[in-house]
C-alpha cells in the first residue's frame, strides 16, 4: 500500500518549497531595505559634502573679492594722491635717507613709480562708476593676481571691458581654481570647473547613487552590494570635500589677513600722503627748498607706498591654482612694518 503516501509526500515537498520560497521573499525585502537605508545614508552624506564645499567656496569667494576691491580702492585714492604728488618733486634725492636700498632708488622716473602709476590709472579706469559697478571677475582677478606687473598682460584691460571671468586671458586662463571660484569654466584655454576641483584636492561631482528599482530576490543581493559600493563612494567623497574645505579655508584666511594688513597700513599711508600734500603746497615742488624734517617725512610716505605696493604685487594664487606661499613672508614682513609704524 504505498501509493496513498506519494500525495502526501508531494504536499511535503511542496510544504517546504513554500517554506523556501517565503524565507527567499523575506531576505529579499530585508536586503532590499537594508539597499535603501545605506543609499539614503550615502545621498546624506553626499548632499551633506556638496553643501560644505558650496559654503567653502562661496566664503572664498567674497574673501578675495573683498581683497580685489580693497587693492582698487586704496589705488583710486591714497596711491593715485601720492602718485599726482610725489611726481610734482623735481630733485628728488632718497639717497640719504635711511632704510631699505630699494627705496633711495625711488623717484617719478623709476620703473617702481611707473608700475604704482600704471596700476592706479587702471583701477581708476575700471572704478569709474564706483566699486559697487565693478564685476566680480575683475574684482576676483584684482583680488588674486599682481596689480603693479608691468604691462599687466592681457588681465586687467580684459577684466576693464567687464568681460566675464571665463573669458580672461593670460594667467587666468589657466588658473582652475579661479575659474571654478568665479562659477564658470574658462574659454581661452586652461583646466576650467574640473580643474579648479583637482587641483585643490578634490572631484567635481558627487558620486553617482542610484536604488534598484524591482524588489525581486535576484535583485535583492545586487542593489545591497551596490549600494555599499554607494557608501564607500559617499564616504571617498567626504574626504574629497574635506580636502577641498582645507584648501579653501587657507585661501579664504590669507585673503582675510591681506585686505585687514592693506587697510590698517592705509590708515598712515593716507595720514602721510597729507603730509607730502601738505609740503608741497607750503614748500613747492624743489626738492632742495626741502628742510631735513620735510623730506624725512616723503621718505615716509615713499617708505609706506613700497610697503604697500609688494602686497599689491604679491599673487594670492599660484597659476597653478594653489594658494602661494610667498603671501606669508608677504604677511610675516608687512605686520612688522606695521608694527613699528604703531609703536612709533
Amino acid at each position: 500500500m504505498p501509493l496513498p503516501l506519494i500525495p502526501a509526500i508531494a504536499a511535503g515537498i511542496a510544504a517546504i518549497t513554500a517554506a523556501a520560497g517565503v524565507k527567499k521573499g523575506f531576505e529579499a525585502k530585508r536586503d532590499m531595505d537594508r539597499a535603501k537605508s545605506i543609499n539614503q545614508t550615502s545621498q546624506d552624506i553626499a548632499k551633506e559634502s556638496e553643501d560644505f564645499i558650496a559654503m567653502a567656496r562661496e566664503s572664498t569667494n567674497e574673501a578675495i573679492t573683498e581683497l580685489g576691491q580693497e587693492k582698487i580702492r586704496i589705488l583710486t585714492t591714497s596711491i593715485n594722491d601720492f602718485v599726482l604728488n610725489f611726481e610734482k618733486i623735481k630733485n628728488i634725492d632718497l639717497k640719504n635717507s635711511q632704510g631699505i636700498d630699494e627705496l633711495k632708488n625711488f623717484n617719478p622716473t623709476s620703473e617702481s613709480f611707473k608700475q604704482l602709476k600704471e596700476a592706479s590709472f587702471e583701477a581708476k579706469k575700471i572704478a569709474i562708476n564706483g566699486l559697487a559697478a565693478i564685476g566680480s571677475g575683475a574684482l576676483l582677478a584684482y583680488g588674486t593676481y599682481s596689480v603693479v606687473m608691468s604691462g599687466l598682460g592681457g588681465l586687467i584691460v580684459t577684466a576693464t571691458t567687464g568681460t566675464a571671468l571665463g573669458t580672461l586671458s593670460g594667467v587666468a586662463a589657466t588658473n582652475a581654481t579661479l575659474a571654478w571660484l568665479g562659477g564658470g569654466a574658462l574659454t581661452a584655454g586652461g583646466l576650467g570647473v574640473t580643474g579648479g576641483m583637482v587641483v585643490l584636492g578634490g572631484i567635481v561631482a558627487g558620486p553617482a547613487l542610484a536604488i534598484g528599482g524591482a524588489i525581486f530576490a535576484s535583485q535583492a543581493k545586487s542593489a545591497l552590494n551596490d549600494a555599499y559600493g554607494n557608501y564607500d563612494k559617499a564616504k571617498a567623497f567626504k574626504k574629497q570635500a574635506r580636502n577641498i574645505g582645507i584648501a579653501l579655508k587657507a585661501i579664504f584666511t590669507r585673503a582675510n589677513q591681506l585686505t585687514e594688513l592693506l587697510k590698517k597700513l592705509d590708515v598712515f599711508f593716507a595720514y602721510q600722503v597729507g603730509v607730502l600734500r601738505d609740503i608741497i603746497d607750503s614748500k613747492g615742488v624743489n626738492w632742495q627748498d626741502y628742510s631735513k624734517t620735510e623730506q624725512e617725512e616723503i621718505y615716509k610716505c615713499v617708505q609706506l607706498a613700497q610697503a604697500i605696493k609688494v602686497i599689491l604685487d604679491s599673487p594670492l594664487l599660484k597659476q597653478e591654482g594653489q594658494l602661494d606661499e610667498a603671501t606669508e613672508y608677504v604677511l610675516e614682513n608687512g605686520n612688522k612694518y606695521l608694527n613699528t609704524l604703531m609703536n612709533q
